[in-house]
């Protein structure tokens, strides 16, 4: 049965004008099934969701029988049949282990029949697509949390019910309804804005209040999570649309963007990290959105998304540099609205600087901590690689390194990673925690293989970068391309700096320069838009291709190894 192609665009534009909040709900309809993990799944869940599927079937029926397209026979003998499979089925999953399993393959059965039997106009058959690569990555995330509890592969949470860490600081805001009273130097990740906390902390007396069990309602906020990330790729569908990207050149780094391990293992995060992405990747596309049209209510989105980005975590202020050179280039080159773009910026100053930093003028006052107070470790850590040179620990690329494609802990029996370079080329697929005793022997290969298609893949992010800088481009603009090269260049400086002024292995983690996958995505986008509409020079269709190739490789293999890590947990 074919949708009307009318009605089918008429949806797609209520799901277009409210992306985030229809994500959102979707991850709010879906925490009272499943609390983020497979084990919270209940039997009264189970029954529930059986019964609205029985309802949704004899509606469907009622609907075709009405149409006159099913008689009362078949109608009756198409309800009973679906209503059996549904007991059965029903039955088969209250009583497996495997339950995200099932859900992973119920899903995306679900999208292949609404891709068999869906049709749209030619018009909307890119929008139709993204949402596939959007809904494919939401529903590799919904595994990955439902099989990944709130204490797996987290930086810095500890526990619940403790005295440190994430989980205590949201715990604190829950319990005692105040901001810490004390020099949050006394307590371990205290001293981050409290944003995120206060809004996990809501969650969860939220639930409570609704009768939740406490640990239920403290494992679903990693739902909470699966939403920031989710948004994530909407934010950065936009950009890459804000470009006029389309057709390979919108999907493939769509996908490359939706699948990559660094937003899978983020997604099931319950610290500040992935909040915070978002509102950095919000203050990208509202400045190239102000670019293009400088008015106050463009220039107050950027001013609210990088100060409620520095009141989730402070390191956001690292977009503030690229925003005002595009700040400064617009007063440069619109002279004629030098007094427009000053009370803009007033503005923006007014908006931005005391959502960013009330936190840290606060605590300065208050007990006198650094505005950019960052808690060192213990030199006798066993993490600590201090003893070697920092020149040699960033320009030794010696081939040991290599023979594992997982970060070394020396605390797991190996050494500790002391090149930062070769440790983020690591982490950003497999994280700090990810290794050979994660996978079956017969599919070690595939993360092997993926290390080496990713790295292939950052290499050519960077080189592209290089090129567009030199190569004029319809796309990129000078002050985009200076934009995306300041914002990348302060992400990358401060990754090393803090790698040398902290000499430790878990100081090497992507996570503090988990944007740089958006920027690489824009000049994949850009390469492959020259190569489409430059199609008669043969060298740039080559390459292109090349492109293409390596990018559906590298969102395949991702595909398949968080697919068989969250398989093998069960």
């Amino acid at each position: 049965m074919t949708l009307k192609i009318n009605r089918l665009e008429s949806i797609y534009s209520c799901i277009g004008a409210h992306p985030f909040i229809v994500s959102f709900l979707i991850c709010l309809l879906l925490t009272p099934f499943c609390f983020g993990a497979e084990s919270n799944i209940t039997g009264s869940s189970v029954l529930f969701t059986s019964l609205l599927i029985a309802v949704i079937v004899l509606y469907s029926v009622y609907r075709l029988h009405s149409s006159e397209r099913l008689n009362k026979p078949a109608s009756v003998l198409l309800a009973a049949g679906l209503i059996l499979s549904d007991i059965i089925l029903t039955a088969y999953f209250g009583s497996t282990q495997a339950k995200a399993f099932w859900i992973f393959i119920a899903g995306a059965a679900l999208l292949i029949l609404f891709k068999m039997f869906v049709q749209v106009s030619e018009k909307g058959i890119e929008k139709l697509t993204c949402f596939y690569i959007i809904s494919g990555s939401f529903l590799i995330k919904l595994f990955y949390v439902l099989t990944t509890s709130c204490y797996t592969r987290q930086n810095d949470v500890h526990k619940f019910g403790g005295s440190i860490g994430h989980a205590a600081y949201i715990e604190y805001l829950l319990n005692n309804r105040r901001l810490p009273d004390f020099d949050v130097r006394e307590v371990w990740q205290f001293y981050h804005p409290p944003l995120h906390h206060a809004i996990s902390a809501g969650w969860i007396n939220f639930l409570e209040s609704c009768g939740v069990d406490h640990n239920f309602a403290r494992e679903s906020l990693q739902m909470l999570t699966l939403f920031y990330s989710t948004a994530c790729v909407i934010v950065v569908y936009k950009i890459l649309r804000h470009f006029n990207f389309k057709g390979a050149a919108l999907y493939i780094p769509l996908a490359v963007f939706a699948f990559h391990p660094s937003y899978i293992l983020m997604s099931g995060s319950i610290n500040n990290d992935m909040l915070s992405v978002l509102f950095i990747l919000s203050a990208v596309l509202n400045t190239l959105k102000w670019r293009e049209n400088p008015t106050l209510p463009n220039i107050l989105k950027i001013a609210v998304s990088i100060g409620l980005g520095m009141m989730t975590k402070l390191s956001a202020g690292l977009v503030a540099p690229a925003v005002a050179f595009v700040f400064a280039a617009a007063l440069f080159s619109g002279r004629k609205k030098i007094r427009s773009l000053i009370c803009q910026y007033a503005a923006f100053g007014a908006v931005c600087c005391p959502l960013g930093l009330w936190w840290g003028i606060r605590n300065y006052i208050k007990f006198k901590v650094p505005i950019t107070y960052v808690p060192g470790l213990d030199l006798n850590s066993s993490q600590y690689i201090g003893e070697i040179p920092f020149l040699k620990r960033i320009t030794d690329f010696s081939s040991a390194q290599f023979e594992s494609v997982f970060e070394q802990w020396e605390s797991r029996g190996s050494y500790n990673e002391y090149n930062p370079t070769v440790a983020i080329l690591k982490n950003s697929l497999f994280g700090e925690s990810i290794n050979e005793s994660n996978f079956a022997g017969e599919i070690l290969f595939i993360p092997k293989i993926f290390f080496w298609v990713g790295t292939a893949l950052a290499v050519i992010s960077v080189l592209l970068m290089i090129i567009y800088t030199i190569r004029k481009s319809t796309v990129l603009k000078w002050d985009i391309k200076a934009f995306f090269w300041i914002f990348y260049i302060v992400m990358m400086v401060n990754f090393y700096s803090f790698c040398y002024k902290f000499p430790h292995t878990c100081t090497q983690n992507f996570r503090y320069i988990i944007p740089t996958v958006m920027i690489g995505c824009v000049f994949i986008g850009t390469m492959l838009n020259d190569g489409l509409e430059n199609c008669r020079q043969k060298s740039l269709t080559l390459t292109s291709k090349c492109i293409t190739i390596i990018s559906a490789a590298f969102v395949i293999l991702s595909f398949f190894t968080y697919f068989f890590l969250c398989a093998n947990v069960n």
